[in-house]
């Protein structure tokens, strides 16, 4: 019988008072958290707590109770917070955890002091504040004394070295657990020894990278091994699928993909089997890292579009900002260069204003590495200089070496210009002087510099640079004629180009524009730049495009008597999804007969077509279609359909 059963058998006397039965509750909350089950913990304080982050009953508690009732709802408020991805779980745990500590100080209980205090740094360190998380924890160890409490030392020192970890101070986090060894070999806790040989293989991982000793790799594929198994020991399923997700990531790294997929798969299906959404997306974020090293960007791409939708309800920052940074690499990949270098920059600011300043370093180094011809020199260069500055204190090789690879990248092109700037005689700088050539080479300059500004749009790239058609340039661009193909990279694919972003092709010759703009469109979606994009294409066809960025909003506009000639919806928004509005729209005799085209990347062309659906587009690779598609279907005279 567990001590939690024990003590629940107690909690049926009728002669306990409030106060004793919240100490008891407290007792039997904190044995099912340390065994992992969470919503067991959550049940046995119902009669206290209302739910994540609301300040529990403390009414007729002694002070004593009242602060252990705060650790506990607190630990739970964070817990339950980073599984369901909820908005300032985090915050409010902390508010909660920290009143604790000042009523255990007020009463001298340094030992309970401690343990809140480790709750309180768990907080910092799932919202990416590795430093603020270091300095409590290191708190935490002052308060207890030296050889008590030996297990609740061991935990604060587990995670002070998950935290060494995050920030890349690996060879910290291998001293911290060196010199721990022993007291986890002879413990006799299989959780305790499941974290001890998890975090160790953490450390082997990054230093066997470090350093190239195969080795530390060899050894840290064992010690992952042992983590699993003691966590299946102790019972503890979401450490497990931790250890599965981490053993998953080291295969990967050393280009072992069908066996990091193998245990990824069990990892998500540990964790699916729990509901624990916000690591379920970490898992998938790995398996978007894996899936793009394997070349098949697709699947990654959806994969981390999923993992970063997930993550972005909640507010562990520094898990979303290193999301982000994979999917801005997926991006490039991919072709879409405007969205890659904005999701980049929004991952380096977001881990950056959350603490974490290594994400924040490494999501700078994608965005030179993806980018370094699409930025102009002063942007890379103030890149450069603030991801040297964040990163100054790593000890990861691997983050040095592209570091270093960046600064040698940036100095030979400004070596590169600096060496047609050197002065030469009048007779060595007029020998084979060709005007033809230095006009060519300085139109090419303000025309990369456009393409730069213009995002890789040709048509504001020519408005840039004073051209009154964009064919213009676009032909200068052209990679079989162009006098300046060699600057056709910078240019976005069509599928992602903001203004040009549908194939404009498709426009119907002889198309009276003074009639067209009759047509009214509505477009509900919640991505500016694609949103932007359709309206600026659609409208320069004469037709009137209206946007909306919320499913809620747009379901008022749909059920109003605003004219509308055709809906053109995404899937995944907010408030009411695409389905849930080509329903309504089927449903309204005024609607009922309005085209509907589904622009989305969600798999639900079959539910789409039932719900009503005229025409589904998958972006991005039918985006392209979407003008042709709406011509289609406002001149075709679809049964059963009116304005």
């Amino acid at each position: 019988m567990t001590l939690a059963e024990t003590l629940l058998k107690q909690l049926e006397n009728p002669a306990l008072s409030r106060d004793e039965r919240a100490q008891l509750q407290c007792q039997i909350a904190a044995d099912f958290e340390h065994r992992g089950e969470y919503e067991s913990a959550r049940d046995a304080l119902a009669e206290l707590w209302q739910g994540v982050g609301e300040r529990p009953a403390l009414e007729g508690l002694a002070e004593l109770t009242a602060a252990e009732v705060l650790l506990r709802v607190g630990s739970l408020s964070a817990w339950f917070g980073s599984v369901g991805q909820i908005v300032e779980a985090q915050e409010k745990a902390k508010d909660l955890i920290t009143e604790s500590i000042t009523r255990f100080q007020a009463m001298g209980e340094t030992t309970r002091v401690a343990a809140a205090r480790s709750e309180l740094g768990l907080c910092y360190r799932r919202a990416g504040s590795y430093d603020d998380a270091r300095v409590v924890y290191q708190e935490a160890l002052r308060e207890l004394a030296d050889g008590v409490e030996k297990e609740l030392r061991a935990k604060i020192l587990l995670r002070l070295v998950i935290v060494e970890s995050l920030s890349g101070r690996y060879k910290d986090a291998l001293r911290i657990l060196t010199n721990e060894t022993q007291f986890f070999e002879e413990s006799a806790n299989d959780f305790l020894k499941g974290k001890f040989h998890n975090e160790l293989a953490c450390a082997l991982t990054s230093l066997g990278q470090a350093e190239h000793r195969p080795d530390y790799t060899d050894r840290a594929i064992i010690e992952y091994t042992a983590a699993s198994h003691h966590f299946e020991q102790a019972g503890h399923t979401s450490y497990r699928a931790s250890a599965e997700n981490n053993l998953g990531f080291l295969l990967y790294t050393i280009g072992r993909y069908e066996e990091a997929h193998e245990h990824l798969n069990a990892a998500r299906r540990l964790f699916a089997d729990m509901q624990n959404q916000g690591r379920i997306a970490q898992v998938d974020e790995t398996r978007a890292r894996v899936l793009l090293a394997q070349g098949r960007l697709h699947p990654a791409e959806s994969a981390i579009r999923e993992a970063v939708r997930v993550l972005s309800k909640g507010d562990e920052h520094g898990l979303l900002a290193e999301a982000r940074t994979t999917q801005g690499r997926i991006l490039s990949r991919l072709g879409n260069f405007v969205e890659s270098l904005s999701t980049l920059r929004r991952a380096a600011d977001l881990a950056e204003e959350a603490g974490a300043v290594e994400d924040a370093g490494r999501a700078l180094l994608s965005l030179m590495e993806e980018h370094t011809d699409r930025i102009i020199e002063d942007e890379l260069l103030e890149t450069y200089e603030r991801a040297h500055n964040l990163l100054k204190e790593t000890q990861d090789a691997d983050t040095i070496t592209r570091l270093r690879a960046c600064a040698m990248r940036i100095i030979s092109n400004r070596r590169a210009v600096l060496s047609q700037r050197r002065v030469r005689s009048l007779a060595d700088f007029w020998a084979n002087f060709d005007l033809n050539e230095k006009i060519h080479t300085y139109e090419a300059r303000y025309v990369r510099q456009a393409l730069i500004d213009g995002e890789g749009s040709v048509t504001r790239a020519a408005r840039l640079l004073g051209l009154h058609h964009h064919a213009t340039l676009a032909a200068m661009l052209d990679e079989a004629q162009g006098r300046h193909k060699d600057l056709a990279h910078l240019r976005t694919p069509p599928e992602t180009r903001k203004q040009s972003i549908i194939n404009r092709s498709s426009r119907r010759p002889g198309r009276p524009r003074s009639k067209a703009r009759t047509i009214n469109i509505l477009c509900v979606e919640d991505y500016p730049p694609v949103a932007d994009a359709v309206k600026e294409t659609l409208e320069e066809l004469g037709w009137a495009v209206e946007l909306c960025g919320d499913g809620a909003e747009a379901m008022r506009k749909i059920e109003s008597k605003a004219r509308y000639h055709l809906l053109i919806l995404d899937n995944q928004l907010p408030g009411k999804d695409g389905l849930e509005l080509a329903r309504r729209a089927q449903q309204l005799p005024h609607r009922r007969r309005t085209p509907i085209i589904m622009l989305s990347a969600s798999d639900v062309e079959r539910d789409a077509l039932r719900a009503g659906v005229n025409a589904f587009l998958r972006k991005p690779q039918d985006i392209r279609r979407l003008t042709a598609t709406v011509t289609r279907l406002l001149t075709k005279d679809l049964p059963g359909r009116s304005e």
